[in-house]
């Protein structure tokens, strides 16, 4: 007797569960958190899943589908209820980029990918578009909010691979490094600053998040 086996069910391996497009991207996420993004193949995925690699494609046509799927997964997490529409337009947009930055922080092995990968798909544009109706009703016309809505992402991206690294190696943040390298001749400011406590990486970002907010929308 044949066994009947659907699409996704290799010959000699039995995956521990049923084998779906949740299952898969949830353990290509898990895998790149663990090891980060170049340990993300279709044959060490489908290892890590107890499936034949070329099962995958029956749920994700291509890596490039996967890694949408992986950055779906992740804008997914970004809490939108913290958008308080009685709340001003300054103050909203300012929460809106915590809860982006808050998520990426969590995947801070997954940014690489989330820094060169924007969303490609309805689910992973819905923290995009609530960002854009902030900067809209804060007055800005479609064009200027979707230029800002750019511009505060990257910020965001940005700063949150900063504090990753902090995170990471506590040397980046490090003032006697900047101390030893600078003068108060020829780096006056920068000295004055190394000479004093380096100020909470959170602080600076909400510090920049509020600057840049009044600036859009002021």
């Amino acid at each position: 007797v044949v066994s009947q086996r659907g699409p996704h069910m290799s010959a000699t391996l039995e995956p521990k569960e049923p084998l779906s497009r949740e299952r898969i991207v949830r353990t290509a996420l898990a895998l790149v958190e663990a090891e980060g993004l170049d340990a993300l193949s279709m044959r060490r995925l489908g290892a890590e899943l107890g499936v034949d690699p070329m099962a995958v494609y029956y749920y994700l046509p291509s890596k490039a589908a996967l890694l949408d799927a992986v950055v779906e997964a992740v804008m997914a997490e970004i809490d939108l209820s913290v958008d308080d529409a009685s709340q001003p337009a300054e103050e909203r947009l300012v929460c809106a980029a915590k809860a982006y930055a808050g998520v990426l922080l969590d995947h801070s092995n997954a940014l690489p990918m989330l820094l060169t990968r924007g969303p490609a798909t309805p689910a992973a544009l819905a923290p995009v578009e609530v960002m854009v109706g902030i900067l809209r009703d804060g007055g800005l016309s479609l064009e200027h909010a979707v230029a800002g809505m750019n511009m505060v992402t990257a910020a965001v991206r940005g700063f949150t691979a900063m504090i990753a690294a902090v995170m990471a190696d506590p040397r980046h943040h490090d003032g006697e490094g900047l101390v030893a390298l600078t003068s108060p001749d020829e780096f006056p400011n920068l000295s004055e600053a190394a000479a004093r406590p380096q100020e909470d990486l959170q602080a600076q970002f909400e510090f920049g998040l509020r600057a840049l907010a009044m600036g859009l929308l002021g």
